[in-house]
């Protein structure tokens, strides 16, 4: 496996993290985004239930975009990656900003669980909806995250706007834009719920909360137009969920496990058995892995294949139900 100079300033052992278990297999590599996002906290999770529980040796390398983190596996940089549908889709078919270069090399590994975004504002903010976004100070850009672009405007879309409707504030990615609502720049920032910055800005804030979305079949009708993959998805409070205060809908697609169509079935198979027979570990290793389904570990993906590594493990207990 060959990791580039760029990729190596996010790499780390997580047998050096949790300790070396069973491993013995020549080291695999799972991409994800920089420590901060929730995907980090739970590649690192994935990482390290598969140590403790297969032959596979896993560690965790970080780039900054989406688009980055997938073209590892492409490139074969990574066996693995820790990405969305969404971003994976528009990959694979070469829409939006992979226009020209699809990255057909791409096969599932395995379904994770449901993933879900909002905007997030100070508790005692006067934007209680999102229409109420129209013409306020919001993150715009996302040079160095172009997903935010198209998760941004799922969100807007459901109140029939989109960034052109907001005052802008440029951002390069997801984390500057947390820190400059943070500090006042904006009124509002978009985040994963769940994730340690949300708790971060929470704590820093004194409360936040996280803006429901209409629920009617014309707003996710728009919410599509933006990406497919997209749909309205309802979230109950949690103690682990800051900014959740009551139910709220947001923007949900799924996590995905992603590998190339080159990695040895062996490989794809020891892992998405590992994940598979130990939801336990993962759910204790955090909470947001309560909503791994080992039963929807083979959920279909419109227009993308699952790599025959792990179909073979899905035919054998069960829950394959493709051709």
């Amino acid at each position: 496996m060959r990791l580039s100079k760029r990729c190596l300033i996010g790499v780390w052992s997580v047998a050096a993290l949790f300790g070396a278990g069973a491993a013995s297999a020549a080291p695999v590599a799972i991409s994800t985004l920089p420590p901060g996002t929730i995907n980090n906290v739970q590649a690192t999770v994935v990482a390290k239930v598969a140590q403790e529980h297969s032959d596979l040796q896993m560690r965790v390398i970080t780039f900054n975009s989406p688009s980055s983190v997938i073209g590892a596996v492409q490139n074969r940089q990574a066996e693995f990656t820790f990405t969305s549908n969404d971003e994976a889709g528009a990959a694979f078919r070469g829409a939006d900003y992979y226009k020209g270069t699809p990255m057909k090399d791409l096969r599932v590994a395995l379904t994770v669980f449901p993933f879900r975004v909002g905007i997030m504002v100070k508790a005692d903010s006067d934007i209680k909806t999102v229409a109420d976004l129209k013409g306020r100070k919001f993150a715009t850009g996302w040079q160095g995250f172009m997903q935010g672009i198209y998760l941004v405007n799922g969100i807007l879309a459901t109140a029939g706007l989109s960034l052109d409707d907001v005052d802008p504030v440029p951002a390069t990615n997801l984390l500057r834009a947390a820190d400059d609502f943070q500090a006042g720049r904006t009124v509002g920032a978009q985040f994963a719920v769940g994730a340690p910055k949300v708790a971060e800005i929470n704590a820093a804030l004194g409360g936040i909360r996280f803006l429901s979305l209409e629920n009617s079949p014309e707003a996710e009708k728009r919410m599509q137009a933006v990406r497919p993959e997209y749909h309205l998805a309802l979230v109950q409070p949690a103690p682990y969920l800051p900014g959740v205060i009551g139910p709220t809908y947001l923007e949900g697609y799924y996590i995905n496990i992603l590998t190339n169509k080159s990695t040895p079935d062996e490989i794809v198979y020891k892992l998405v058995k590992a994940l598979h027979d130990n939801k336990d570990a993962l759910a204790k290793a955090h909470p947001s892995f309560v909503a791994f389904s080992p039963e929807g570990m083979a959920v279909e993906h419109v227009g993308m294949e699952y790599h025959p590594g792990a179909i073979k493990y899905y035919k054998e207990i069960g829950i394959w139900k493709g051709k």
